[in-house]
């Protein structure tokens, strides 16, 4: 699918409730263990997936500016 990208990593190890997932090109990744498939374990490979989440991607733009808009405010309230 255009704009997705998939990715096939492999269960380093499990240390401290925290997963090291290793790619083919030997990028790390740590996520926290609890993420992953019931039953996954070290060596297990995963399949990830990235999409491009638009709306959600436009939903955090406006609660940003709505918060930067806010401050603004209040600094020209403060300040003025």
């Amino acid at each position: 699918m255009p704009g997705e990208t998939e990715l096939l990593v492999s269960v380093d190890r499990i240390e401290d409730g925290t997963a090291v997932l290793v790619s083919r090109e030997a990028h790390r990744w740590l996520l926290p263990a609890h993420l992953l498939p019931e039953g996954c374990s070290e060596g297990d490979v995963l399949r990830i997936t990235l999409r491009r989440d638009p709306e959600e991607t436009e939903r955090l733009r406006r609660k940003i500016g709505d918060l930067q808009e806010r401050l603004r405010n209040r600094s020209g309230e403060n300040g003025g």
